[in-house]
């Protein structure tokens, strides 16, 4: 009973301290599985998200907010971590903050396989018909050995549209997300989750002059999932393997190579 008491406490005092609780105008609760969506609308705009979740001997919210330079999600139970939101050239740039320090950052970028950032991961994925390159930046021994593990669910399976390059999009887009009835099973559900996970299409490193060094990269010119395309594997700044497959047969191609060559 006491662990129960201590869930409502946390979610409760999470609605607090976004206003979202005795303010009735502009004020939105809607129940999804396994938790409620509150929403706050200032000035007829959405100006901050809670989402409490509760189950038996559980209690936790995610507290999603907005100012005019970034968007920030807190997750009530992990204190150590936030993720921020921010845009760079009109680009997304995603940052998991732990202990006030950037552990992973995901860019978006343009694509130009002859032009790549240099000295650089750079990971390419498709999700509902649009393609997406991030340049990543870890630092993973932030973490030491914790693992806050759903606010890394939340860190990557976040679905935000990456063509969005105006906070108050991304924001509602964001909204949209938690006004799923399964926003949280796509969040947190292991095999219900990776359904939607985007469909890979490259993990390449590159060298200080930007030239591919390591990696694997799927040359999706056909747009047609069914259809067969090219691709290679690079090993010390050389192709070491091409053949051709379909985007589905790719998958396990990918997922083979980053476990074999994952430190």
């Amino acid at each position: 009973m006491k662990k129960i008491l201590s869930s409502f406490a946390l979610i409760t005092c999470s609605l607090y301290a976004f206003g979202q609780v005795g303010d009735p105008l502009g004020f939105t609760e809607n129940k999804i599985d396994g938790g409620t969506v509150y929403k706050k609308y200032k000035d007829s705009e959405l100006d901050s998200i809670v989402v409490g979740m509760a189950a038996v001997n559980y209690g936790n919210a995610l507290m999603i907010s907005k100012t005019k330079d970034e968007i920030r999600i807190i997750n009530a139970a992990d204190e150590n971590s936030v993720i921020k939101i921010q845009l760079k050239n009109k680009k997304q740039v995603r940052t998991f903050f732990y202990k006030d320090k950037p552990a992973i950052i995901v860019e978006n970028i343009d694509f130009d396989l002859d032009h790549l950032p240099k000295k650089t991961q750079i990971a390419r994925s498709i999700s509902n018909g649009i393609i997406t390159s991030n340049m990543l930046t870890t630092n993973y021994q932030l973490f030491g050995n914790d693992n806050p593990d759903k606010t890394f669910k939340v860190f990557y399976r976040l679905d935000v549209q990456s063509d969005l390059a105006d906070l108050d999009a991304i924001f509602e887009n964001i909204s949209d997300f938690f006004s799923q009835e399964d926003a949280l099973l796509r969040l947190f559900y292991g095999n219900y989750a990776d359904k939607f996970e985007p469909k890979a299409l490259a993990y390449l490193e590159t060298d200080i002059s930007g030239k591919i060094q390591n990696g694997i990269y799927f040359d999706f010119k056909n747009k047609d999932i069914s259809a067969k395309n090219a691709y290679s594997i690079y090993k010390d700044g050389k192709i070491t393997k091409s053949d051709k497959t379909n985007l589905e047969d790719f998958q396990s191609i990918f997922i083979k190579y980053r476990e074999e060559t994952m430190e």
